[in-house]
């Protein structure tokens, strides 16, 4: 009688570095309640500050680990990206069934999953989420706490080349927490080794980042989290913002044609603009301000005194808390009523009781003005993200952002494209890339946002935005803009 087939089967891994041994939990587990560092040669590390990272070294047979990233490297990846983020992912590895994936999954499970219960004291319950990741050239994960449902442990194992070094970038970045718990500044980064896994708790102070992949070679990782059932929740806090409006000051025409370039107060052209507006809920004019006044002003950009704003969950880059003479003259234009008039006639949106268009004569009540102004710096590895915005009741507004001295050689690739997403949409619905002596002009409904896209390494030289958001009286319904197109074109 022939013998029944046999199932194929995975290898049955243990702890190779120490951590089989009782004695040596034990006294990581005293370590890691009294919040001491603590390092084993070729065993583990703890570090405690700003928040506790155990790694596990050496944590599988070389020649294990080996295999293992030669089973990773033959999936295939997903490139995911968005404010927060760009990487490459696998699917839920508990959904693969090679075998050494199969293996490591059942070891991290069970034997790793005891040692962390046991030096946590955590009670983890059967879900565990866990996904091959590839950092590659100019990849980077911006700050995040990792709270999120019933996640409770996150864990990466890194599976790196051997040669990788913090020069390589990809470091695990770890932030220092304010008296309100957001995150201020790096105190610490943990280079990634091949064959280690690092893990922490995930609390709302556990802000980390990993830092762009600056050399062209991939980090190689698999990673995930264990889940509890009194895992920490932080439910995101809804704010609530409270329009204080600016009318636009008084000023005459004078000072206008000081600034702008002649053909953006012609009638017929700004009609055209107005058209292409209208039809696509943004344009950009190119050559804006005249050339003395762009020359004037980038000398001065160049020497005005910046500061960093934050929080880095939020944002990073600087702004202008001093402006020079020829800056404060540009901000004080932007928020005169000739100018709210000239935005008028571009867009078509009443923004000055003076914008005389005889097909607007039917407006709310409601009030109307300059939201915010701000003028920024930005330079590799400044961004924002769109928590920053997160808020109820923001109305229907017009975005301005005026860009000077980006590098004529600017690529997107390298990031700083203002993006603007809506709650419905999966895919952006615009990308505007920084462009000098450009205003770009945005229609945003109530549920549209903009962020800044991380700046990596491939910008070679800072650019400056001046930014501005406005709210108009309510107009007649044929004068609100319609949905964008699928493209737009630059004046």
């Amino acid at each position: 009688m022939a013998s029944a087939k046999r199932r194929k089967t995975f290898p049955y891994l243990d702890f190779v570095n120490g951590l089989e041994q009782d004695e040596v939990l034990a006294n990581l587990k005293g370590d890691y309640i009294n919040f001491k560092e603590a390092r084993r040669p070729n065993c583990l590390s703890l570090n405690v500050e700003p928040f506790r990272v155990c790694t596990f070294l050496n944590i599988l047979k070389e020649e294990i680990a080996m295999g293992l990233l030669e089973e990773i490297q033959d999936m295939e990846f997903m490139f995911k990206e968005n404010d927060l983020l760009s990487l490459h992912q696998t699917i839920d590895l508990n959904d693969v069934k090679t075998p050494l994936i199969s293996a490591v999954r059942e070891f991290i499970y069970t034997k790793v999953k005891t040692a962390i219960e046991g030096i946590t004291s955590a009670k983890f319950n059967n879900t565990v989420d866990m996904h091959g990741i590839k950092f590659m050239q100019h990849d980077n994960l911006l700050c995040h706490s990792d709270c999120l449902n019933t996640r409770h442990t996150a864990f990466i194992l890194y599976l790196v080349p051997k040669t990788w070094s913090s020069e390589s970038g990809g470091t695990l970045d770890l932030f220092k927490s304010n008296k309100e718990g957001l995150p201020t500044e790096i105190i610490k980064s943990l280079c990634p080794q091949f064959n280690s896994f690092s893990w922490f708790e995930v609390s709302d102070r556990s802000w980390h980042q990993v830092s762009e992949v600056l050399e062209d070679d991939i980090r190689w990782s698999i990673s995930g989290w264990f889940h509890a059932e009194d895992a920490p929740v932080v439910r995101p806090k809804s704010e609530e913002l409270t329009l204080f409006l600016t009318p636009p000051t008084d000023s005459d025409m004078d000072l206008l044609k000081s600034w702008i370039s002649l053909r953006y107060l012609n009638v017929e052209i700004s009609s055209e603009v107005q058209e292409k507006f209208q039809e696509n809920s943004e344009v950009s004019l190119s050559e804006f301000l005249n050339p003395e006044k762009y020359s004037a002003l980038c000398a001065e950009l160049s020497i005005t005194e910046w500061s960093n704003i934050g929080p880095r969950n939020k944002k990073n880059y600087q702004v202008c808390r001093k402006p020079t003479q020829i800056v404060a003259e540009f901000i004080d234009l932007i928020k005169t009523d000739a100018f709210a008039v000239l935005l008028s006639h571009l867009t078509g949106l009443p923004l000055s009781v003076n914008y005389d268009d005889p097909d607007c004569n039917d407006f709310s009540n409601e009030p109307f003005g300059m939201m915010s102004s701000e003028v920024s710096r930005w330079e590799h590895g400044s961004y924002s993200l769109l928590c920053d915005q997160e808020v109820m009741n923001l109305p229907d507004r017009l975005h301005i952002f005026y860009h000077s001295e980006v590098n004529e050689m600017y690529d997107v690739d390298a990031g700083g494209y203002i993006s603007f997403i809506s709650h419905s949409d999966e895919e952006p619905l615009l990308v505007i890339p920084p462009q000098s002596n450009t205003l770009s002009l945005v229609f945003a409904k109530t549920d549209e946002f903009g962020f800044t896209k991380f700046i990596n390494s491939k910008m070679q030289k800072p650019f400056y935005c001046v930014s501005a958001q406005y709210v108009a009286r309510t107009p007649n319904e044929e004068h609100i803009p319609s949905e964008r197109s699928e493209s737009s074109e630059n004046e």
